[in-house]
């Protein structure tokens, strides 16, 4: 009776084992994948699902979406084979028509339940025989993008509750079958074996609860955090593996169910896979080495905690342009872990590489003392460990998210960082003089961070001045154009001091 169900998640455009930064091959890819997949077909029933997030994060995808007819991720999950697809939160990037065309040209069918398009259900719960054994698979992506997403991107879409969606869809089909798989594009809230909180519980999350309240189901499979994970909540196995597509997860449906992580990494790359989408890569690498403009140095990136610690050129390069572009009093910008940063002269991959996400731009209306508030949160993203200022272990796991730091340009601040835990503001200066609480300035930061995003909840309820629809990539790289030259002057405006 033996057989498999597989799934990718977060995949993030990583079609092929390939590397953008050096051109390079790369241990990880749907490319490797589908060799992995192939062997596994061979040895017995095989389900394959993919579990979202994957139509952004590589050049390649960017580049396709831009300007290709056909939906080359679509395109690859059919040379998979692939039998099912949920939707992930930033399948929703790039707006109601291509994420409903995914769904359509896919082979796969969409089991995604809590979210219509044009009051239809985009997927639904689908049930699959294998030795005389009923599977209901049941899919559905956090509820919580409306938060961040761009509403443009949202219209004709209805995003509904997570729970609710998972509970009703469980009871209508638990004494049908005899097992239900529930693939959540989410993650865990708490701790899997303790159950305390690990972050704060805004309902982006909710993995736990829907283990925890919910009755019936066999596996969770779940993605989002990109956390590699397996365990077990109550009577339900839970399962989570990493971004990029180096690892995917396994549900082996024996005398007894078992979930296990899969490495993927040194496996055969498919290369008839490969040379479908030879063309295409061609295509892509010619745009990306297209110079645009130079700036004055380089400003490569060897650690992005050494650069946040030392506020990095790259810092004032996108904060100079987004301050410029809204007319901004003051700029946020935080750096991505992936961000190699460049040199001196600037091409399309430069700008790409360095600001994968499709964040916009939002200028907000801030009093003296709402930026106070807001510098006194990013202050908690530093502890003193062994005497040395360090990255709070919040902010490293249960998921890494070194995003969550804003440094400003505009202004200049100390933030104290205390060995009691409690940190501080002090030495504020707008244009020279000292911050006035009360006065209104005009801030700039992307749209992540103005919804709310990282637990910034001040944000959604100040007033929006002004926002810029182009994603922040296009922005930086039609200031670059149109410019030709951008000269960077580091400033030493944010200093970190420990205090008692």
């Amino acid at each position: 009776m033996a057989f498999k169900i597989l799934s990718t998640t977060d995949v993030h455009g990583n079609l092929l084992a390939y590397n953008f930064v050096n051109s390079s091959v790369a241990n990880k890819g749907l490319s490797r994948f589908s060799t992995f997949l192939k062997e596994e077909r061979l040895k017995g029933k095989v389900i394959y699902v993919d579990n979202g997030d994957i139509n952004q994060g590589t050049p390649l995808v960017t580049y396709a979406n831009a300007n290709l007819k056909e939906n080359l991720v679509a395109k690859a999950l059919n040379h998979l084979n692939c039998d099912f697809i949920n939707i992930g939160n930033h399948d929703f990037n790039y707006g109601n028509e291509f994420l409903y065309n995914y769904v359509k040209e896919n082979n796969a069918k969409c089991i995604t339940n809590n979210v219509k398009y044009k009051n239809e259900k985009l997927g639904n719960t689908n049930i699959v025989e294998i030795d005389n054994k009923k599977i209901a698979l049941i899919g559905v992506v956090t509820d919580y993008i409306d938060h961040w997403e761009n509403p443009n991107n949202l219209q004709n879409l209805e995003i509904l509750n997570v729970f609710e969606t998972v509970k009703n869809s469980v009871e209508n089909v638990r004494n049908k079958v005899d097992y239900v798989i529930v693939f959540y594009h989410g993650g865990f809230e708490r701790d899997l074996e303790s159950g305390e909180p690990t972050e704060n519980l805004t309902g982006e999350n909710v993995g736990y609860e829907i283990c925890d309240k919910i009755s019936g189901i066999d596996v969770l499979v779940t993605g989002h955090q990109h956390r590699n994970l397996t365990g077990k909540i109550k009577d339900t196995l839970v399962i989570q593996c990493g971004d990029g597509c180096s690892t995917c997860m396994e549900i082996v449906f024996d005398e007894n169910i078992s979930v296990n992580l899969k490495d993927i990494s040194n496996f055969e790359i498919d290369l008839n896979m490969e040379e479908k989408f030879k063309k295409a890569l061609n295509e892509t690498e010619k745009w990306l080495d297209i110079e645009i403009g130079s700036c004055n140095k380089e400003m490569y990136i060897l650690n992005t905690k050494a650069a946040q610690l030392e506020k990095h050129s790259i810092t004032s390069f996108i904060n100079k342009i987004q301050k410029e572009t809204m007319d901004a009093d003051i700029s946020a910008c935080c750096l991505f872990e992936v961000m190699p940063g460049f040199g001196k002269k600037l091409r399309y991959r430069d700008i790409i590489l360095n600001y994968p996400f499709p964040n916009t731009l939002v200028l907000k209306e801030m009093s003296g003392q709402n930026i106070l508030d807001y510098l006194t949160q990013l202050s908690t993203y530093w502890i003193v460990k062994d005497d040395k200022i360090d990255i709070n272990p919040k902010f490293l796991y249960p998921k890494r998210e070194m995003y969550n730091y804003d440094m400003l340009d505009g202004i200049e601040y100390t933030m104290n960082i205390s060995k009691s835990g409690k940190n501080y503001i002090s030495d504020v200066k707008v244009e020279g003089e000292d911050i006035n609480l009360e006065k209104k300035y005009k801030l700039v930061l992307n749209n992540y961070r103005a919804t709310g995003g990282g637990n910034f909840s001040l944000f959604p309820q100040l007033k929006t001045l002004k926002e810029d629809t182009r994603d922040i990539a296009e922005v930086l790289i039609d200031y670059v154009k149109e410019n030709n030259y951008v000269e960077i002057e580091d400033k030493n405006n944010i200093k970190l001091k420990i205090v008692e």
